[in-house]
């Protein structure tokens, strides 16, 4: 499966002194917990939820239009405990789909309206290409 370039407007993204590009648009809770390695592209009404636990991204992610990201949870008998969510480097998490894992491996492609809700480690990073699209619509 090929990529396919896409240009966008200057004008509507902000560019980090890293190489990040973060559209304006983009909804950023908790940016003191949100960590971008570098050349990362946040576009259009996506959410990435750092006011629940840490977030840190490798470098090259993609992150469409409406996608959210968000730390795992547990539900304990006295309340609720967020972990911190972890991207590998290479990762693309397709047009509105949910990624609520604690950790994805590096040269990882996630389809468009995916709901992501386990853990990636490195060693499966590789499979989950085919295991993600058969599963996206």
């Amino acid at each position: 499966m090929e990529m396919r370039d896409i240009n966008y407007d200057r004008s509507e993204y902000v560019e980090t002194a890293s190489g990040n590009r973060v559209s304006r648009r983009t909804v950023l809770c908790g940016s003191q917990n949100i960590v971008l390695q570098g050349k990362v592209i946040i576009q259009s009404d996506a959410i990435i939820r750092g006011d629940l636990a840490n977030v840190k991204t490798g470098r090259y992610c993609i992150i469409s239009k409406e996608a959210v990201i968000r730390p795992p949870y547990k539900k304990f008998s006295k309340g609720v405990a967020f972990f911190p969510l972890t991207m590998g480097d290479h990762v693309y998490v397709g047009e509105r789909s949910v990624v609520n894992a604690a950790n994805i491996g590096s040269y990882v492609y996630i389809g468009r309206n995916v709901v992501l809700v386990m853990n990636f480690s490195n060693y499966i990073s590789s499979i989950s290409f085919n295991l993600i699209n058969r599963v996206s619509f």
